[in-house]
């Protein structure tokens, strides 16, 4: 049994010992219960990790369709708010209490013309002890009282803090956006930070990826960590992090969820609303709405708050992993303490080959598809911009290895690449790139275990230019031989030439050929179908098998008579060149005639040279 298959078995055991354990209703002050005018008090940690209390007036109830987006409004005071210049990130899953009883967790900050900020929105404790998997169908009230319903209130959600103008525009609104649960990050800076945010765009690049060239499966687009509603704190803490104490983890502490853990760490922080045994809940709303999530629970050390005008926030560090958050929904997240799910391993070598430098990076990865991509790109990035210190041009050799419980063997592949602006660009974006390829597959969860990449970079710009192609002759019929020649400069280099031979079929039917040199991988022609394969063996061989940058490949096209389009080509024979460690840039075509009649061909050849000109 693997050791993914021993935890997938604690998990299970998890789940449902959780089941077996129900809470005590009269712990709760449920929905039906809530009346205007009401007032309580609020958990949280402000700073040094000490719980402390806030007062909260009860304004009323926002009641939509459904139970999910019911709101409990509160207008929030004392001491602590005052300190922290409001409502602030990281205080999401604040447990909000009346007469000693919870009835929710502060979730969301909202503007409200008719009320005195700062204005709270409490999600109900009903949906949350739903994913707390102990809710009893029928025993949990879902209706507020028709007397403490803001019925002429308006209500907005956004996604940030609305201008003052709007809501003093419309009284009768109430503006509400997401308290939300912060990004901490430690080893990441500069541009990797803006990668893990805001993603790149494929325009960036000019190589070929070569998961593109399959033209099969799906390529999830890197579109940053903002577009799934996180924000990342301003600045990160610095310090040792929280100790693995479980006995930390009580109403109104904190609570984080690990993304990369190691030597670049990434995750959020939150509160905890309520703890049962070994179970709790909190945030009070989704992290990124997962689902059935396999997400590190991980201890918190808050450091302090700081005042924001937009969002004040907390300051803290993330500290070991104590469990697994197991379920990722609208009202609220729910872990257990124990089993910590497994994270892969990312090993990034980086050698600086003109200081002879080297560097390595060891982290955990969460096994989750649609974060990996912009976790492995911004990662990449850094790694290269630490261990170079400095932006710009280059060549890097890479080579990748990935490996799964799932995979029938390990992928492995080589390749360079090179920039005159940015070098650190392509062998991170190739690698976020295959590493979606395998987990989107249509076959098997690869179930990767182990990531690892190793770069060599020099500033020098080691590539190879295709100059000219040359035929030996202007027309060929079935069955001749298409002698050519390839001019290449090295770039600021020396020039070489190479010569070969492609062979037409006998049986070949065409009325052109063509023959093309060109560096790296090629898409698919429109006259060629898309690869089938019967298997994640084969996808990987796929991806293994695919020219590399530094290998010349001069190919004979023809037309495809049976398509549709009449300019559809494909591959009919090839040679190939390698060049280790240099990019073959450029490429040159010719497209000449196939005469069928072989007469004429050879009555052609008879009036010229069968050397070509200047062979």
């Amino acid at each position: 049994m693997t050791k993914r298959s021993v935890l997938f078995s604690c998990l299970l055991l998890v789940v449902f010992s959780s089941l077996a354990s129900a809470y005590d209703p009269s712990e709760f002050l449920f929905l039906d219960k809530i009346e205007i005018g009401m007032t309580g008090i609020g958990r949280t940690i402000v700073a040094g990790d000490i719980i402390e209390e806030f007062t909260v007036d009860i304004l009323g109830v926002i009641d939509q369709a459904g139970t999910l987006s019911d709101f409990i409004v509160v207008q929030v005071s004392g001491e602590v708010i005052g300190r922290t210049g409001g409502i602030a990130q990281g205080m999401s899953g604040s447990p909000v209490y009346v007469d000693g009883k919870l009835i929710g967790a502060l979730s969301r900050a909202a503007n409200w013309s008719k009320a005195i900020t700062p204005i709270g929105l409490v999600t109900p404790i009903e949906p949350m002890l739903d994913v707390l998997d102990n809710a009893r169908a029928g025993t949990i009230a879902a209706e507020p009282l028709p007397d403490a319903v803001l019925a002429d209130v308006g209500f907005v959600q956004m996604t940030n803090r609305p201008h003052d103008d709007l809501v003093a525009a419309m009284p009768n609104v109430m503006f509400s956006y997401p308290v939300s649960t912060p990004l901490i990050t430690t080893g990441l800076s500069g541009r990797s930070l803006d990668i893990l945010m805001s993603g790149l765009s494929s325009r960036e690049l000019s190589a070929k990826l070569v998961t593109d060239v399959l033209d099969v499966g799906i390529q999830p687009e890197i579109r940053g960590l903002a577009s799934l509603g996180l924000t990342l704190l301003p600045f990160a803490g610095s310090g040792t992090g929280a100790a693995a104490d479980p006995s930390t983890l009580v109403a109104g502490g904190s609570v984080g969820v690990a993304l990369a853990t190691g030597d670049m760490s990434i995750g959020s922080l939150g509160t905890i609303t309520y703890r049962d045994g070994d179970t709790l809940i909190g945030y009070g709303h989704s992290f990124i709405a997962n689902g059935s999530s396999q997400f590190p629970l991980a201890s918190v050390s808050i450091i302090d708050t700081m005042k924001s005008f937009e969002a004040s926030f907390k300051l803290g560090t993330l500290g070991d992993s104590l469990g697994t958050i197991l379920e990722d929904r609208t009202a609220a997240i729910g872990g257990r303490l124990g089993p910590v799910a497994d994270l892969i391993d990312l090993s990034l070598g980086v050698r600086d080959a003109d200081r002879n430098l080297d560097d390595n990076y060891s982290i955990g990865l969460v096994d989750e598809p649609q974060l990996i991509p912009e976790l492995l790109l911004s990662m990449g990035f850094q790694a290269i911009d630490t261990t170079l210190d400095r932006l710009g041009q280059g060549t890097v050799e890479v080579t990748y290895q990935i490996l799964g419980d799932n995979m029938p063997f390990p992928l492995e592949r080589k390749d360079v690449f090179f920039s005159s602006t940015d070098v650190a660009v392509y062998a991170p974006w190739q690698l976020a790139s295959i590493v979606a390829f395998l987990q989107y597959n249509s076959f098997e969860d690869p179930k990767i275990t182990r990531i690892a990449a190793s770069m060599q970079i020099t500033e020098e710009i080691k590539g190879i230019q295709i100059g000219s192609l040359i035929l030996d002759r202007p027309f060929y019929a079935p069955g001749d031989t298409i002698n050519y020649q390839v001019a290449l400069q090295t770039f600021q280099g020396d020039g070489r030439i190479e010569r070969g031979s492609l062979q037409i079929p006998r049986d070949l039917l065409s009325d052109i050929v063509v023959v093309r040199a060109y560096g790296g991988p090629r898409y698919l022609e429109d006259g060629e179908p898309a690869p089938e394969f019967e298997g994640l063996g084969d996808l990987i061989e796929a991806v293994e098998k695919i020219p590399s940058y530094d290998m010349l490949t001069v190919e004979l096209f023809a037309i495809d008579l049976y398509s549709v389009d009449p300019n559809a080509l494909f591959g009919v024979a090839e040679e190939t060149f390698e060049f280790p460690g240099y990019v073959i840039y450029d490429e040159r075509q010719i497209t000449v005639p196939l005469l069928l009649d072989s007469n004429s061909a050879a009555s052609s050849e008879a009036g010229g040279s069968d050397n070509g000109p200047g062979w």
